[in-house]
């Protein structure tokens, strides 16, 4: 039953120590958590199902044609002897006309090729699944973290405001606005906690599990906290356009259609059916030899071969414009990338300068020259950098997760896992 899914079920557990090449309990990163996915995910079954037909087509084209065997009795009522009957077996073999068997391998391993190359895509974009829904539930972690702190900090800051207006130091209006400022801090964590609890469904979604399986799962999220730089991408965009599972299952699907237009090139002439057979006519035995095959006198086989030599053309557009879909993503990913590292980088300057300040501030207050309102003021200060910082950070890590999709290169994993 699907609720009864989870990550223990041990025909999973043996599936990915076959996979990862390791015993003992697996680490739930991206990369095991993309075999979970392919596991239990129908995506995969799909595919995998698609290339053993298209392996069966192999099988079928390789194969010779059976002869066939006819009988045709006849009874004579004239003659009555020495026999009225004629009866005999013929066995006629079909024999294809030159390049027609090697045509129709030719295209059956062309498309067992492209069926090959699905799966690879599929999983490529299992895995785009699971890193999105994994950064999502890193990113609600972290969020939900620094709600908690800015709450306290909030809740410090009316404490202070309380003591401060019963001691007449404050007005009314002043204690109104850091209580306000509480329960805006205790709205923004509880939405934080419902982000989070969203993304953990994500991820259960993902992996086609239920959330429950998700309980006391202790995720490794180092890819994402310290993701491998992307370094040069000029060699990484060359190999993309080139050996992405998109492309080569689109340049399959060419070779497929070149081979159906020589397939029927080579219809264009005749096949024979040659019977050789056996008859006994009316007492006398006699042995035959039937030999037959159309006459291309009234059409070569132009209507197919035309309609296979259109397909072929549009197989080869397709191609480029698959090749070209792949570069126009890829250049979208590297603009957002280069412009999420800028942002980053921005916002890294303003938690440096607020880290700064809380740091004097933090002197100053042990040396009794501030009060507490301007150290807390200090601290919520950080929290809203770090924040910042935080969603900064997203939009690095999601910019360069879909950088990896584009270029079919992994980037969101740890040190010495590739």
């Amino acid at each position: 039953m699907l609720t009864a899914r989870n990550l223990h079920d041990p025909r999973l557990l043996h599936f990915l120590a076959i996979e990862e090449h390791r015993a003992g309990s697996p680490r739930w990163n991206l990369e095991t958590l993309t075999l979970v996915a392919t596991y239990e995910r129908p995506d995969m079954p799909i595919a995998a199902a698609r290339l053993s037909e298209a392996r069966a087509d192999k099988l079928t084209a390789a194969a010779l044609p059976n002869p066939t065997l006819s009988f045709r009795p006849a009874y004579n009522t004239t003659t009555t002897i020495p026999s009225p009957w004629k009866v005999g077996p013929i066995v006629s073999f079909l024999i294809r006309s030159f390049g027609v068997r090697p045509a129709l391998i030719a295209r059956a391993r062309a498309r067992a090729a492209a069926a090959r190359e699905a799966i690879a895509a599929t999983a490529w974009r299992l895995r785009g699944k699971v890193r999105a829904a994994l950064v999502s539930l890193w990113a609600a972690k972290r969020a939900d973290r620094l709600s908690v702190t800015a709450l306290a900090i909030a809740r410090r800051s009316r404490t202070v405001m309380t003591q401060r207006f019963k001691a007449g130091m404050v007005s009314a209006a002043d204690l109104t606005m850091a209580t306000l400022a509480e329960e805006h801090a205790q709205f923004a964590a509880a939405a934080s906690h419902r982000r989070l609890s969203l993304a953990r469904t994500r991820l259960a979604t993902t992996l086609e599990l239920p959330v429950a399986a998700l309980d006391h799962v202790r995720f490794d999220l180092r890819g994402i906290s310290r993701p491998q730089p992307a370094g040069r991408l000029g060699p990484l965009i060359h190999a993309a356009l080139i050996r992405r599972p998109e492309v080569l299952a689109a340049l399959a699907r060419y070779r497929a259609a070149q081979a159906t237009l020589r397939l029927q090139i080579a219809r264009q002439y005749p096949s024979v059916d040659i019977g050789p057979g056996y008859r006994y006519d009316q007492g006398d035995n006699k042995f035959m030899l039937a030999v037959s095959l159309p006459l291309p006198i009234l059409n070569q086989n132009q209507g197919p071969i035309a309609r296979a030599r259109a397909a072929r053309r549009v197989a080869a557009e397709e191609f480029l414009a698959t090749q070209a879909r792949v570069l126009g993503q890829i250049e979208r990913a590297r603009a957002d990338w280069k412009a999420s590292n800028a942002e980053l980088g921005s916002a890294r300057r303003i938690r440096a300068s607020a880290a700064d300040v809380l740091a004097r501030r933090r002197t100053e207050s042990r040396a009794g020259e501030i009060g507490r309102l301007r150290l807390l003021g200090a601290e919520n200060a950080f929290v809203k950098a770090e924040q910042k910082s935080l969603v900064a950070s997203v939009h690095q890590r999601e910019a360069l997760g879909e950088l990896e999709s584009a270029l079919y290169h992994p980037f969101l994993i740890a040190a010495g896992t590739h």
